[in-house]
């Protein structure tokens, strides 16, 4: 017995001793870079940053100038994170460029690093990445496509939803209605790319200020190719008969009843938005008060002739929505992204390879605000959004919807 007990008591000692605390990281600073269009004596002050490992969970807040300074930190990896919220009209207060954000817009100046190692004294810069969030979502996008009555493929059903998440009225008039380049190989990457976006397509919303509301709740539905019931053709379609708009040079042709959403600008003579049903698709809204025909055109890297992109900056875009096209062995290719992060973070994607799947990338809900519905919406069509089957226009019921 005695044996056993002096075994037991040694085999404690020599785990103890293998439990000791290791060696802190001491004086570790890390400071928060602002977006360049900030003020300059604008400070990421007095905002909390949070260190996470599997073991640790460190707060600091950084002082006036946007600093933390760590006295001691068990080394480990850790993911950093930190976050400034803030009104479209707080941040309108503190930049010096002429960015178009709406006062009641949401701001948010955030930064996560993960498995950062800190496992040595340093000091580190970490720039905060911007991202605005405002009441004009893409809230569906349907460009798969499906097969008619007589199994045919059959893609003239394609639609665009737009819903205003705020508590305000919003008036779309003026406002534009963007595809991107699409081309394989891809023309221009977000990635090379990050200040401008270059599109195949551009629509612009009729109206001289406020003749066009979109009440708080509320979506409209754009046919981009053909306003009907298309379920006559392919029953398990969609019936774009009550769309918005349509995709059309002028009022009175195609669906003579529903008012036209001309193409202004292409890189193709084209008169439709054109959704590939394969899936490479990124869809946006932008704002200006700037004569966009005067914006510059560009071929793709390296050729003199054939299509032309006309080049929109960034800082003009309402919101983006970005579906990859879908690789059977690989999955979505996420170098191939049109959009910089501060657009749209992720990405969606159809299961089908090749589409005709009645496949439709539709935003999560959110929840209720009272009587009005609320989607979801990070900046991440990752997260925000699912893809389903079997939609309607304006209904967001689907239970894939509601499950987070």
């Amino acid at each position: 017995m005695k044996t056993i007990i002096i075994a037991i008591i040694a085999c404690v000692s020599l785990f103890s001793c293998s439990r000791e605390e290791p060696v802190q990281v001491k004086d570790m600073i890390v400071e928060f870079k602002l977006p360049d269009n900030f003020t300059l004596g604008v400070k990421y002050s007095n905002k909390e940053v949070v260190f996470t490992s599997p073991y640790n969970i460190y707060k600091f807040t950084t002082d006036e100038n946007g600093v933390i300074r760590i006295p001691e930190i068990i080394p480990d990896e850790y993911t950093i994170n930190t976050t400034w919220e803030m009104s479209g009209a707080q941040y309108n207060e503190l930049i010096n460029d002429n960015q178009i954000v709406e006062d009641k817009a949401k701001v948010l100046l955030k930064a996560t690093q993960a498995n950062y190692p800190v496992f040595s004294n340093k000091s580190i810069k970490i720039d905060l990445e911007k991202i605005i969030m405002r009441s004009l979502l893409i809230s569906k996008v349907y460009f798969s496509g499906t097969k008619d009555d007589s199994n045919r493929n059959y893609r003239t059903d394609s639609f665009v939803e737009i819903f205003n998440n705020s508590d305000e009225v919003v008036y779309l008039d003026g406002k534009y209605l963007a595809l991107t380049e699409s081309m394989s190989p891809a023309a221009y990457l977000a990635k090379d790319n990050p200040d401008y976006i270059y599109t195949r397509q551009i629509c612009r919303f009729p109206g001289e200020g406020n003749e066009y509301p979109l009440e708080p709740g509320k979506s409209i539905v754009i046919a981009t190719r053909s306003a009907r019931d298309h379920t006559t053709s392919a029953f398990n379609s969609v019936d774009l008969s009550d769309a918005e708009f349509e995709v059309k040079e002028i009022d009175g042709t195609g669906n003579p009843e529903i008012k036209a959403l001309p193409v202004i600008s292409s890189s193709a003579p084209i008169k439709y938005l054109n959704l590939l049903s394969n899936g490479s698709n990124a869809v946006f809204i932008f704002e200006t008060e700037e004569n966009i025909l005067d914006w510059p055109e560009f071929f793709a890297p390296g050729k003199t002739s054939g299509e032309r992109f006309r080049r929109v900056p960034v800082n003009t875009v309402l919101d983006g929505v970005e579906s990859l096209m879908n690789n059977a062995s690989t999955g979505p290719d996420v170098n191939l992204k049109r959009f910089p992060n501060i657009i749209d973070a992720g990405f969606g994607y159809i299961n089908s390879i090749s589409g005709y799947t009645n496949e439709v990338l539709e935003r999560k809900v959110s929840g209720m605000d009272g009587d009005r519905l609320v989607l979801q919406d990070t900046n991440n069509s990752t997260d925000d959004f699912v893809t389903t089957t079997g939609s309607t226009p304006k209904k967001y019921d689907h239970l894939q919807l509601l499950n987070k």
